[in-house]
């Protein structure tokens, strides 16, 4: 039979009014589901053909086919829900109800929600804040990613009035009136008596008050709360707050579990250039960023730590979670307003935080203050020059670093389309690199890999001096792993772009050291200051 004459009428249940989650559970429509799918002699085979049938639907279909996927996460018992029918909970083509379910949700973009999934997903929203304290480990993994799949209409709404169960009518699902979704606005209706009013607004402050904890009631309580919402439209700051409070209200596990999935979504989605999805991974870690802490003085006696805290400080959330939002901020370009806009209120917050840290001392002398500093330097263009010389300040007298952070000074940062970029997997140097008359574009790609995750990157570009050629590469390697670039033919050595080794004067030597360029370096008896004995 073709699949288009497979579908049955969808019927309406028989009440029009506004129902209980029994009501819900307890519906017969629903209970058939799960039942069918209990009583099915190979429930592994049910499961492909959904899974398969998903990849092809259009949207309407595609949405009837995840009320009885829901059906079953929901009303099935625990185990059998995310337990895979081949005894494999990562089986690719056998998977369990639960990750049928996420991989629809997935899939259904930005396609309307029908009455009928709009219910039954209030009900998995329902069984999933059971399963957060029951289930831990490995065992919560796929949980968690159902729970990153669900949309976030469904969170808002199961904090403040039950479902109504869709009205009777011989429309399909994706049809049903609109008027039903009314009930589920946060506004009283203003022909509810004032009493009525009332007990709603102490039932939705109690239940909002259990879903976001202590810790989340200090944020909204505090005045930095007034400030953010006014720099972004209510829906984002609702949802920004919404995952801090998550994150904040998550056990060990679940953070562990939370920061790993956003540093492996972000691996896939530079991979894939997909900066929107780089947006929201760093305003999801923004909304868990703690403020900066001061460093304990060496005379001050440490104030003791509960057991949890310190598990918390030794799996270090927050220096991953900073070192994240570092990593993706150095892909964007943070003076594009339409970037900017997509990334807020996760800069304002980071500015109040940084800002608010000053009021009581310098940045310099909190914890993780290199991570800080860095941050701060994305996050306004005045302040990388002040980030720049603070992070000079941290570095010990003769280092290295130091060194070069003071031949850096006065020099100009790129930004926009000036600066190095790899896109598609070919890299081109900076406009001030390229103008270099010791810089030239063969024409003839060099493939490079990276020497940890095996990633090819080619490049055109060489550097010529004193008879050597060097094939050049990004300074920073390859980000999402950390690696480096490597030639694959040994007979032309690889030269990574940092402007500091690049900086050749026409003499062949470095410029801040040339005595007949009169380099930084260079004292007024025409020699290096080091080398110098008057100037010692």
């Amino acid at each position: 039979m073709p699949l288009e004459q497979r579908w049955r009428p969808v019927v309406a249940p028989p009440s029009n009014g506004e129902a209980t989650v029994e009501d819900w559970k307890t519906h017969p429509r629903l209970q058939k589901h799960a039942q069918r799918f209990l009583d099915s002699p190979d429930p592994g085979r049910v499961l492909s053909r959904y899974s398969g049938q998903a990849q092809n639907l259009n949207p309407e279909k595609l949405l009837r086919i995840a009320v009885h996927v829901g059906a079953w996460v929901a009303l099935l018992p625990l185990d059998q829900a995310a337990a895979s029918p081949g005894g494999r909970e990562e089986d690719v083509g056998q998977p369990s109800p639960v990750q049928l379910l996420a991989q629809i949700l997935r899939l259904r973009g930005r396609a309307k929600i029908s009455d009928w999934l709009q219910g039954v997903l209030h009900l998995v929203a329902l069984r999933l804040q059971d399963v957060r304290r029951t289930v831990q480990g490995e065992a919560a993994r796929p949980w968690m990613k159902l729970r990153r799949s669900m949309p976030k209409a469904i969170w808002r709404e199961l904090r403040t009035h039950c479902l109504a169960i869709p009205s009777c009518g011989d429309t399909k699902e994706q049809e049903e009136p609109a008027a039903q979704v009314v009930l589920l606005k946060r506004n009283t209706p203003p022909e509810q008596s004032e009493p009525a009013g009332a007990r709603a607004e102490e039932a939705e402050s109690d239940m909002l008050q259990q879903s976001l904890g202590q810790a989340s009631e200090a944020l909204l309580a505090s005045d930095q709360n007034k400030e953010i919402s006014i720099l972004g439209s209510e829906k984002v700051v609702r949802r920004f707050h919404r995952d801090g409070a998550v994150f904040s209200n998550a056990n060990l596990e679940e953070r562990a579990l939370h920061v790993v999935g956003l540093e492996e979504r972000l691996v896939k989605a530079v991979d894939s250039e997909f900066w929107d999805r780089v947006c929201s991974l760093i305003r999801e870690a923004a909304a868990a960023l703690a403020a900066p802490r001061q460093k304990v003085a060496l005379n001050e006696a440490a104030t003791p730590m509960l057991e949890d805290a310190q598990e918390r400080l030794q799996a270090n959330f927050q220096g991953r979670l900073r070192k994240l939002i570092c990593k993706g901020l150095a892909y964007l370009d943070l003076s594009d307003v339409g970037t900017a806009s997509q990334l807020e209120p996760s800069l304002s917050v980071m500015k109040l935080l940084i800002e608010r840290f000053k009021v009581r001392g310098k940045l310099e002398e909190a914890q993780a203050a290199k991570q800080w500093l860095r941050l701060q330097g994305f996050l306004t263009a005045e302040a990388t020059t002040q980030a720049q010389a603070s992070l000079e300040s941290l570095q010990p007298e003769g280092s290295c670093v130091r060194e070069l952070a003071q031949t850096a000074e006065g020099k100009t940062t790129l930004t926009g389309p000036d600066k190095a970029s790899v896109i598609r997997g070919v890299y081109t140097p900076n406009i001030k690199l390229q103008s270099s008359p010791l810089v030239q574009n063969t024409g003839r790609d060099v493939i490079l890999t990276c020497d940890k995750c095996g990633v090819e990157l080619k490049s055109s570009w060489v550097l010529g001096i004193r008879g050597k050629v060097f094939s050049l590469t990004p300074q920073n390697g390859h980000l999402p792993c950390g690696g480096k670039y490597v030639p694959t033919d040994a007979k032309i050595p690889a030269l990574a772009d940092n402007p500091v080794y690049l900086d050749i004067c026409p003499h062949g030597g470095r410029s801040w050291q040339c005595v007949k360029c009169g380099g930084g370096r260079i004292c007024a008896h025409k020699k290096r200051r080091d080398c110098c004995l008057l100037c010692k």
